[in-house]
Order: C-alpha cells, then sequence, then structure tokens
C-alpha cells in the first residue's frame, strides 16, 4: 500500500487561517501619510483577496486529499483500480495547488503599479534558476526538462554559481554575455510562469527544453515545446499565439483563443521590459514541428 502523509485535517475540515494568514495591513492614515495612498491601498486589497480566495480553494483541496487518505488506509491491499484513482485524485491536487500558487503571485504581479526597479542581471542564471524551480513539477507529469543551452552548449547550475577556484574570472567575463536591465523582482517570475505554461502543455513523455542566444543588442531566450501529437496543431497554435504576443485581434470575426493566465502574466512583464515575445517553429519536417516561445530582451532600457 503506498505509504501517505497523514491529512491536514478531517475530511471536510477547511484549513487552518492561521496557514496562510496575511500580512498586517497599514491604517489608512498611515498611508495617507505616505503620500501614495490609492496605489498602495489598491494593491495591498488585491492581495488580501487574492490570499483569502487561495485559502478557500486549498481548504477544498484539503477535504479531498483528506477523503482519498482515509479510502487508501481502509484497505490492506487497494484494488489495482481504486490504486490508480486515489493516484490521480493526488495527482490531480498537486496540480491544482500549483496552479493556486501561479495563479496568486501572477494577479498580485499584474495589480502591482509599482515602478521598475532596474538593475543589471544574468539573464543565464535566473533561467538555471527557474528551471531548478519548476524541475520537480516537470517530473510530477513525465516531461523531461532538458539542462539551459546558452549558445548551443548545455549548461549546469554549478555553472553560474560564483567559485574561487581557477577559472572563475572566465566564468564571469561569460556571464556578463547574457546581462541585461531587469527589475529581478518581476522579471524572475516571468521566467517560471513562461517555463510552467509549457511544462502544462507537454504530454506525458514529452519534453521542454531552454535556450539563450547571445546578440549585440539583445539576449534571445527560447523555450521549446514538446511537438504536439496532431501535427496540424503546431500550425493552430503559431498563428494563435502571435495573434496573441502582437495584441492582434483575429481575423474574419472568429473568437480568440483563450491563452493561460501564465502567458497573461508573460506578456505584461515582457511588455514591461521593453522585450519583444514572438512565436517560433523548430524542425523542418512538417510531423515533426515543434512551437517555440522567444522573448528578445534588450541588453540596455531606454529611459524616457
Amino acid at each position: 500500500m503506498t505509504q501517505l502523509f497523514p491529512p491536514s485535517g478531517l475530511p471536510g475540515t477547511p484549513e487552518p487561517d492561521s496557514a496562510r494568514s496575511p500580512a498586517p495591513q497599514a491604517s489608512n492614515a498611515q498611508l495617507a501619510g505616505s503620500g501614495s495612498a490609492q496605489p498602495v491601498r489598491s494593491v495591498q486589497e488585491v492581495s488580501t483577496l487574492i490570499e483569502q480566495s487561495a485559502h478557500d480553494l486549498r481548504s477544498s483541496l484539503n477535504a479531498i486529499q483528506s477523503w482519498a487518505y482515509v479510502l487508501d488506509r481502509a484497505f490492506d491491499t487497494t484494488p489495482a483500480p481504486a490504486q490508480r484513482a486515489l493516484d490521480g485524485i493526488r495527482s490531480g491536487m498537486q496540480q491544482q495547488l500549483a496552479l493556486i500558487e501561479e495563479m496568486e503571485e501572477g494577479v498580485r504581479l499584474l495589480a502591482d503599479e509599482a515602478p521598475p526597479r532596474w538593475q543589471q542581471l544574468d539573464l543565464r542564471t535566473l533561467a538555471l534558476q527557474a528551471i531548478a524551480d519548476r524541475r520537480h513539477a516537470a517530473e510530477a507529469r513525465g516531461v523531461l526538462l532538458s539542462p539551459l543551452s546558452a549558445d548551443g552548449s548545455a549548461i549546469w547550475s554549478e555553472a553560474a554559481t560564483p567559485s574561487s577556484a581557477p577559472g572563475a574570472a572566465a566564468d564571469t567575463a561569460d556571464a556578463a554575455t547574457y546581462r541585461i536591465d531587469g527589475d529581478a523582482m518581476r522579471l524572475a517570475p516571468l521566467l517560471r510562469h513562461l517555463l510552467v505554461h509549457c511544462i502544462w502543455r507537454a504530454p506525458t513523455g514529452g519534453a521542454v527544453s531552454v535556450h539563450l542566444f547571445s546578440e549585440p543588442d539583445y539576449v534571445k531566450l527560447r523555450i521549446t515545446e514538446s511537438p504536439p501529437l496532431d501535427s496540424q496543431r503546431s500550425a493552430s497554435r503559431l498563428t494563435a499565439l502571435t495573434d496573441f504576443f502582437g495584441r492582434r485581434p483575429p481575423q474574419g470575426g472568429e473568437t480568440p483563443s483563450r491563452q493561460s493566465s501564465a502567458l497573461l502574466l508573460t506578456r505584461r512583464m515582457v511588455e514591461m521590459h521593453g522585450a519583444v515575445l514572438s512565436a517560433e517553429s523548430d524542425g523542418c519536417d512538417s510531423d515533426k514541428v515543434s512551437v517555440c516561445i522567444a522573448v528578445r530582451f534588450p541588453r540596455h532600457m531606454r529611459l524616457t
């Protein structure tokens, strides 16, 4: 029988409020004294709403988890069909919890109207961290998340870690190849959300890979999706992504294709960085075309 962690509460028991207690909010008087009461208040109210909604969603999932735990413990040897059903329930719950986490961060970032805090950032280091953060999500879906490729060479996480060993200076110079002006509080989530979007789209047994390319005035990030099972879907996806990234309405009065919340956040964060989103194809064979989402980040922001 599969060993499970005990549920956080009895079946149907809501998640304790203390588990996700929001940070103390400043009073209206304090906000008024700051000289920026309305924007701060708006963001705080949105943040509180997000936290409460996420808490409510987690409470329902905890109840389902509790019942799954009880059912699994009810049998000395769980029948194979029941075990598969319980495994599916647990997998679905993990996916939903991950989506709730992404939703919390995404909506909060979209509501944040604070001006960017520009600094020099190593896109290679941030891409490596995004891959490390989302590797568990890829493994849970049975998706291969390939090592980062920088200008055609595979890069492992240790390569971007500062070191006092011989050759560290050369590595620092190499890291400068992928430096851009960015807002760290927004750029790191941008990469995570874009990566998790491609992971969720990949079928079981598929693969997702991340590539960096150094250009004179830009650093290009490209994420290659796993090829769709139906080759004809590649062309329609390329068109839908191109229209979405370019904010172009569909032709002939067609209904716009729905995109994930991760891509909505990505588009907003990319535009804020002065970067350009595009959809590309990888592969010449019509039955093996992979869709790639590319972002060209300018090395230096043009402040107006």
